[in-house]
């Protein structure tokens, strides 16, 4: 509990950093954030089209289908 109290007070100090330290620090601290925000958001499921099953041409024969079209 001692150290912690020391590096807390030890937080009070003024230090100077140059602008490259500080935008590596922002930009380490947003990936993190993006990161960590990827690993724990809630599971999501994408579909692109409808899944009605107009794909499907097992059970469609082109050939006679048109046949009898025309009939």
């Amino acid at each position: 509990m001692k150290k912690l109290k020391e590096f807390w007070a030890s937080l009070d100090e003024e230090t100077i950093i140059s602008k490259r330290e500080l935008f590596l620090g922002l930009l380490s601290c947003v990936l993190a954030g993006i990161v960590t925000g990827i690993f724990f958001s809630p599971r999501k499921n994408v579909t692109i089209g409808s899944n009605n099953g107009n794909g499907d041409y097992r059970d469609c024969n082109p050939l006679t289908d048109c046949e009898e079209e025309e009939e």
